[in-house]
C-alpha cells in the first residue's frame, strides 16, 4: 500500500489572526503561527517539513502550535509500542503484572513468525524474559517480538490485546485511533498526528516515569547469560542503541519514538524539555529517509523553543466560598487542568493573573463541578481560562444547618442591598 507524498501547504495565521496567539490553551487548535511583527511578540515563520502529516503541541497545555493535515488517518508503525506500553504500564499500576515477573517466551513471538527484517531484540523460544526488559526492547530498540510478548501476557493473543487498545483509546477520547496488534507491523493501524501527540501527552501525564525508565535510555544488552533456554545458549551480549537519535544529540530531548513501514514511511513522536516548557511532535508519512525524520523532528522543535513559552504564576491559597446549605461550610477549590498557559516569547514578562470566584456557592455541590477560574492575561488581553472546580462533593446538610443557612442568607441579602 504505497503513497504519492504530496505535501499540502503549512497552515499559517494571518496577520489578523496573529493576535490570538495568546489564546492558546489546552484545547487550543491553532495552526502554524506566523506573526505580524507587532513588537517582541513576533513569531518566526514555521518550518516546511517533509512529512505528510506533522503537529507541534505544549505537553502542558495541549496548544496546538503547528500543524499539517493534522488530521490525515495515517499508519502509525512502531508508534504503536507506546499504546502497548502504556497498556503494560496500566497493568503494573493495577497490581496484575510486575516489571520483575519472568515471561516464557512463545515461539510465536520470535523470528521466523515474525519477520527477521523487522526490529527486533531477538527473544528465542523458552526464553524467561522479565517484563521490564521486555518493556525496554519494545520501547528502547523497537523490538516487535517483545511487543508480542507484552500482548500474549497481558491477554492472550495480539487479537485480544488489539481489543484492549482500541477500548483504551477510546475511553482516552481518541476515535481516530485504531489498531489490530500491538507492533505497528500492520498498515491497518491507524492514527493521526493531532490525535497521537495528544495520546503521548496522556502517556506521559499516567506514567512519567516512562522518559526516565524506557525512552531515554540509550541501549540495552541482550541476551544476557540468564536467558539461556532449552536449544540456545547466549554466545555474549548484543549491544543495541535507542533508535531515536534526538535522545543522543538534541537538548532536552528524552523520548519516544520511532517508526518505519514501506506503507506510510518514516514516523516520530519526539519530546523534548527545557525549563518549564516541554513540547511534543509527531511527523508521519515521511520521505528522505531517517535523517530526514530527525531533520523534520529538529527543525520544529527548534521553531517551538525559539518561539513559544510555557508560563504559569502560583496563584496561592485559592479562596473557598461558603457553601449555603452544606454539610461543610466552605467548598474547597482546585485547577481543572494544568495552572499554565503557552505563550509567545516575548509576552511572557507582561503575563499577569486574576482569581474569579464567588463568595457564596449552593449546595448540594458535585466533585469536579465548575465553580470559578484562574484568568490569565497578557499584553492587555485576557488569555484563556483555567476553570476552578470543586475538589470534593458537598452534599446538603441536615435539617437544622439547611434552616439556619435559610436565615443567614437571608440576612446577608437584606445587608447587601442596604
Amino acid at each position: 500500500m504505497a503513497y504519492n507524498a504530496h505535501a499540502r501547504p503549512v497552515l499559517r495565521l494571518s496577520e489578523a489572526l496573529a493576535a490570538l496567539v495568546l489564546l492558546f490553551g489546552a484545547a487550543a487548535n491553532l495552526a502554524a503561527a506566523e506573526s505580524s511583527g507587532n513588537g517582541n511578540a513576533s513569531i518566526s515563520a514555521a518550518p516546511s517539513v517533509s512529512a505528510r502529516s506533522a503537529v507541534i503541541i505544549d505537553a502542558t497545555t495541549g496548544a496546538l502550535l503547528y500543524a499539517k493535515n493534522p488530521d490525515l488517518v495515517l499508519p502509525p508503525a512502531s508508534l504503536t509500542k507506546i499504546i502497548t506500553l502504556h497498556i503494560a504500564y496500566e497493568e503494573i499500576a493495577a497490581g496484575r503484572l510486575s516489571p520483575d515477573e519472568l515471561v516464557e517466551i512463545d515461539k510465536n513471538d520470535c523470528s521466523p513468525v515474525i519477520p527477521y527484517g523487522s526490529s527486533l531484540m531477538y527473544l528465542h523460544p523458552k526464553m524467561k524474559v522479565t517484563v521490564r526488559d521486555l518493556m525496554l526492547g519494545a520501547a528502547v530498540v523497537s523490538g516487535n517480538d517483545a511487543a508480542y510478548s507484552l500482548a500474549r501476557r497481558i491477554s492472550g493473543s495480539n487479537e485480544a490485546f488489539a481489543e484492549r487498545m482500541n477500548k483504551e483509546v477510546r475511553d482516552l477520547g481518541f476515535d481516530k485511533m485504531t489498531f489490530v496488534e500491538p507492533s505497528g507491523l500492520s498498515e491497518f493501524n491507524l492514527v493521526t498526528a493531532r490525535q497521537y501527540a495528544l495520546f503521548c501527552r496522556k502517556y506521559l501525564e499516567l506514567h512519567p516515569q516512562a522518559l526516565t525508565e524506557l525512552h531515554s535510555v540509550k541501549s540495552i544488552e541482550f541476551p544476557r547469560a540468564e536467558h539461556a533456554a532449552p536449544g540456545f545458549v547466549p554466545e555474549g551480549t548484543i549491544i543495541q542503541y535507542n533508535r531515536n537519535p534526538l535522545i543522543f544529540s538534541y537538548d532536552g530531548a528524552d523520548g519516544l519514538k520511532t517508526g518505519y513501514i514501506i506503507e506510510v514511511g518514516f514516523n516520530m513522536a519526539a519530546t523534548a524539555k527545557r525549563g518549564d516548557t516541554r513540547f511534543i511532535v509527531v511527523t508521519l508519512g515521511g520521505t528522505g529517509g531517517g535523517s530526514q525524520r530527525t531533520k523534520d523532528t529538529t527543525r520544529l522543535l527548534d521553531w517551538g523553543f525559539k518561539n513559544f513559552q510555557t508560563a504559569s504564576i502560583d496563584p496561592g491559597k485559592l479562596p473557598a466560598p461558603r457553601a449555603w446549605f452544606g454539610a461543610q461550610r466552605t467548598v474547597s477549590l482546585v485547577p481543572a487542568s494544568p495552572n499554565a498557559v503557552t505563550l509567545p516569547q516575548g509576552k511572557v514578562a507582561t503575563l499577569s493573573q486574576r482569581i474569579a470566584v464567588p463568595a457564596y456557592v449552593d449546595a448540594p455541590i458535585k466533585k469536579g463541578q465548575k465553580i470559578g477560574a484562574i484568568i490569565y492575561s497578557a499584553g492587555g488581553a485576557d488569555l484563556r481560562p483555567i476553570d476552578l472546580v470543586a475538589a470534593a462533593d458537598v452534599p446538603r446538610g441536615n435539617f437544622f444547618r439547611r434552616l439556619w443557612d435559610g436565615v443567614l442568607k437571608f440576612l446577608s441579602t437584606v445587608f447587601r442591598k442596604k
